[in-house]
């Protein structure tokens, strides 16, 4: 299978397709040490000369090159924010690579429509292939790394205490409650309270969502967007290699 994801950085893109391969290898048993031959992420496409990136920036350069215009509603409304783009993206993976599936990956930031807009690119489609899988972070994809920390030491215990101090709530058990912004300094920031916690340790973070079991993270990415992010994989990915709907 061909899997392309469309996101803001490499960043999002490391977290995303972990934990959609987590979801396949926890509800495909016979995936565990076959999943590189039975999967392929597709994270670049060669175009105008050039290899790109799949990230957001891009999409519409891509779109240019190769003459795709988006003009039009959707099924008569207006496009909502993040649907045009979204359709676009769609639309030049399925001539640049024909993936199974498009993994379209996003921050909410402040934007409480992209959700919908997003959904309304993937109605457009309909139920055909590629599958579009949605991934949107609230508020960003900080508060998907937070639902994974777990102190593992009394220094990290008294790292998160004060966290909890200086914001009145644990930002590990209510992430979404964080705001984003461009103060990344700001008390709230997702960015200021995950460098608290793991002083930016790329390998510290790693371990948040590649090894914190997947139901903490279904339980406390309930409202920041990551357990519908894994439902969707359960729900749209799984099937494509089990031939069952798979219940989440």
């Amino acid at each position: 299978m061909k899997f392309a994801m469309v996101c803001e950085a490499p960043a999002d893109r490391m977290i995303a397709q972990h934990l959609a391969d987590r979801v396949m290898l926890e509800n495909i048993p016979w995936a565990d040490g076959n999943l590189d031959s039975i999967r392929a992420w597709c994270n670049e496409v060669a175009a105008d000369g050039q290899i790109r990136t799949l990230e957001w920036t891009a999409i519409k350069h891509l779109g240019n090159v190769l003459g795709i215009t988006i003009r039009g509603h959707f099924s008569g409304e207006p496009g909502l924010p993040d649907a045009r783009v979204a359709r676009r993206a769609v639309l030049v993976l399925q001539r640049l690579l024909s993936p199974d599936a498009v993994f379209l990956v996003r921050d909410t930031d402040k934007d409480t429509d992209r959700q919908a807009g997003l959904e309304q690119a993937r109605q457009y489609f309909g139920d055909t292939q590629p599958k579009i899988v949605i991934g949107l972070a609230k508020p960003e994809r900080e508060a998907w790394v937070l639902a994974g920390y777990v102190p593992e030491n009394d220094e990290e215990n008294d790292l998160l205490q004060k966290q909890r101090q200086t914001l009145g709530f644990d930002p590990c058990e209510r992430s979404e409650a964080l705001m984003a912004g461009s103060d990344n300094a700001a008390k709230r920031s997702p960015k200021r309270v995950l460098h608290a916690l793991t002083s930016s340790s790329a390998d510290r973070e790693e371990q948040c969502w590649a090894q914190t079991p997947l139901e903490l993270l279904r339980r406390r990415g309930a409202e920041n967007g990551l357990r519908a992010y894994l439902a969707e994989v359960q729900s749209r990915i799984v099937p494509l290699f089990t031939g069952r709907a798979e219940p989440f």
